[in-house]
């Protein structure tokens, strides 16, 4: 049986990624995000070897980054160097989940090609991971595939993200409080990308980097009017009008390279992805 080490696995991404390859018969070897009095070093060193390793642990939340730029790339840029570390050593094969490092100036929808230009400390912790993964692939040889998803959502993902926050809104009554309703994002549903994982950890490709998202973009607008439909009742929208700093106005990702590479495409609608939170948020609605 094949194993694989998931750091951060305690995390929304983390859960279900550890679930989902335990499903798909791997010796999933799930362990917590890298906090702690002892040294990160001392800590990779204990960790058991493995084949494979999906490496999530750091710190994500993008208004938070903005507060501790420093903490954010120091953490996330240093974790993923000792990932590569451990499968330098242990000759494991990564997978690095990355985030949208394109420029808000593209015309989309965008290649991984395309300009880079990080919007926000987070990303730019990102785009230093994935440089140190290019780097031990070319120098050390490691095999490593970076995944960029775009907007995840799924259950179990915390209240600060946009969908979980209009959900939980939408639980409560009729009205929807949202800053601006014209930013689309490209909105990838957990299990799409749970099967982009799979399909990287089974690959044949030794590196790339790949985008994760559906080709579709949609405004918060149309995000909630999608929610209405699927619950079965207006919803009424109440804006600010309030652009966030940095915000990127619409990201939508060109698929090809993940067609191509690993035979995937996402299986999952907006809509059918929405339903799936729902019906999981009116379960457990206390």
């Amino acid at each position: 049986m094949k194993s694989v080490l998931v750091t951060g696995s305690d995390g929304f991404l983390g859960r279900h990624i550890s679930r989902d390859l335990s499903r798909h018969g791997f010796n999933v070897l799930a362990k917590r995000r890298l906090m702690g009095r002892k040294p990160k070093r001392d800590t990779w060193d204990e960790f058991p070897a493995s084949d494979y390793l999906v490496h999530l642990a750091g710190l994500t939340f993008v208004p938070a980054s903005w507060e501790n730029p420093t903490e954010f790339i120091q953490s996330n840029s240093v974790s993923t160097s000792h990932a590569l570390n451990f499968c330098r050593r242990n000759n494991a094969k990564m997978i690095f989940l990355s985030t949208y490092l394109y420029s808000s100036k593209l015309r989309t929808p965008i290649k991984e090609t395309d300009e880079i230009d990080p919007a926000n400390p987070y990303a730019l912790s990102k785009l230093l991971g994935e440089q140190l993964c290019s780097f031990y692939a070319k120098q050390f040889g490691v095999e490593v595939i970076v995944l960029r998803p775009f907007n995840v959502f799924g259950s179990g993902q915390s209240s600060r993200f946009l969908i979980p926050s209009i959900i939980s809104q939408a639980l409560k009554g009729d009205e929807i409080s949202v800053l601006d309703i014209r930013p689309a994002r490209d909105y990838i549903f957990i299990e799409d990308l749970l099967d982009a994982v799979h399909r990287s950890i089974t690959s044949d490709l030794h590196f790339g980097i790949i985008n994760v998202g559906t080709g579709i973009a949609s405004t918060v607008e149309q995000l909630i009017i999608s929610l209405a439909d699927v619950i079965g009742r207006k919803l009424r929208i109440s804006s600010s009008n309030q652009e966030r700093f940095g915000e990127i106005n619409s990201t939508q990702a060109d698929i090809s390279q993940a067609k191509l590479l690993l035979q995937w495409q996402p299986k999952w609608s907006l809509s059918q992805g929405l339903r799936e939170v729902w019906n999981e948020s009116q379960e457990h609605k206390v």
